[in-house]
């Protein structure tokens, strides 16, 4: 289904939840701005739970308007208002329907904190009034983590919009993970530039609550945050044609149980695109403490060569018919995403493990019908001028996100898929 979002900009859902910006903005020219409010089905559910109706009014507050109006009041009576109103009596805080006492907008934060997991999800699914209340709570409660990217970045990332994010973790215990996710575009200060965006964080609860009360001895302004997390990406001037490795694992000798698609943790972007970095503050170790989210000072390297860690493996490669005739495995030439990647090359290397390198490039615009089968994500060809949204991946993890990968006509892909391997 679709629904129009203002003047020039529809967004439509795919099937997995997903939302496409689509309209003039991703058009024939560049100068035209992308609208980056509404990214995701959450941010576009609330919208439209606030076109069917004002539900922030309804949220319970103290009313005070109209206590000191009424000339019955006599000074005494208006005076014992007020003082009841100061300390906040339930009595005078008041709602609409579905609303509770304890959704205060005080109090909430409170609430939240302490059921924050699966418990609060559960919130969401109440009514629209609970899921605006909720949703606006969270991003007042994670507002200093947008106000401090803001400060480090400003120069170089444009903080436009920000947004809460959770997603279910596929353990053998179904859990759940909690994302402050940012979308900055990217300008022209770095190009032809690594960047490093990372910072450092606390545990509140959870598994390594004794790491964090370690610090405790320690000032505030002393204490040294005991994890880090970074993100890494390389700029390229505006139309550039990026370049990119996936490598898929398909080996009998074991198994990925996701059987997602490895993708470059360096991500290559454009000046002009916009990047998703994902502040996690929800997982399976615990409750990050929003208060010890601190940003670190930006950090630029050079670009160099981005090589998948296969190719330090494998030297020579063949085409299909010279290695088929040394090789036990039934190969094929991976030519499954037509028409919007076509098919350059494929050549094969390897003994025991047979790996096919076929060379991708974005044509044909729309989404890749089989990506999400064989590669375990979503993957979508936008105009070649068309500014793209760029998940970037944490440092050090294979898979973090699972999210659509936005590319452009023109773009290459370099896909390299193992095969084969003996049974131990």
């Amino acid at each position: 289904w679709s629904c129009w979002l203002g003047r020039n900009h529809q967004a439509r859902f795919d099937g997995r939840g997903d939302l496409s910006l689509l309209g003039s903005a991703m058009g024939g020219t560049s100068s035209q701005p992308i609208d980056v409010r509404v990214t995701d089905r959450k941010s576009l559910t609330k919208e439209l739970c606030l076109r069917r109706k004002d539900y922030e009014s309804m949220q319970h507050r103290y009313v005070v308007e109209g206590l000191t109006n009424q000339q019955e009041n006599s000074r005494n009576r208006v005076a014992e208002l007020l003082h009841r109103a100061a300390i906040r009596d339930p009595e005078i805080c008041q709602g609409g329907e579905n609303s509770q006492v304890f959704m205060e907008a005080s109090m909430l934060p409170l609430v939240i904190s302490f059921l924050f997991g699966g418990a609060l999800i559960r919130c969401f699914e109440v009514c629209p009034l609970w899921f605006v209340v909720y949703y606006k709570t969270l991003d007042q409660v994670f507002s200093k983590i947008d106000k401090g990217f803001k400060q480090y970045y400003g120069q170089s990332l444009h903080l436009e919009y920000a947004r809460t994010d959770w997603s279910p973790v596929h353990v053998a215990e179904a859990g759940i993970r909690i994302d402050r996710i940012l979308i900055a575009r990217v300008t022209s200060n770095h190009v032809n530039h690594c960047t490093k965006v990372s910072y450092g964080y606390a545990y509140k609860s959870g598994q390594l609550a004794e790491e964090e009360e370690n610090n405790n001895n320690k000032g505030y302004e002393d204490k040294t945050d005991p994890f880090e997390c970074s993100f890494k990406f390389d700029t390229f001037s505006r139309g550039t044609s990026r370049s990119f490795w996936i490598h898929k694992d398909i080996c009998r000798f074991h198994g990925d149980e996701t059987r997602v698609a490895a993708t470059q943790n360096i991500t290559p972007v454009c000046v002009n695109d916009r990047i998703e970095i994902a502040v996690n503050l929800f997982n399976a170790m615990g409750l990050v403490d929003v208060d010890r989210v601190r940003w670190r000072p930006l950090e630029i390297f050079p670009v160099q060569e981005r090589q998948c860690p296969i190719e330090q493996e494998l030297f020579d490669w063949y085409d299909l018919d010279s290695f088929q005739s040394q090789s036990v495995e039934r190969l094929q030439i991976p030519d499954f995403f037509s028409v919007q990647l076509r098919h350059i090359s494929t050549e094969y290397a390897g003994i025991d493990v047979a790996v096919s390198r076929t060379q991708l490039r974005a044509d044909a615009q729309g989404v890749v019908p089989q990506a999400d089968r064989i590669l375990g994500s979503r993957f979508e060809v936008l105009p070649r001028s068309s500014p793209i949204i760029l998940p970037l991946k944490r440092v050090g993890l294979q898979h973090d996100r699972f999210t659509k990968i936005q590319l452009r006509q023109g773009d290459s892909i370099l896909l390299y898929i193992s095969q084969g391997g003996k049974m131990t």
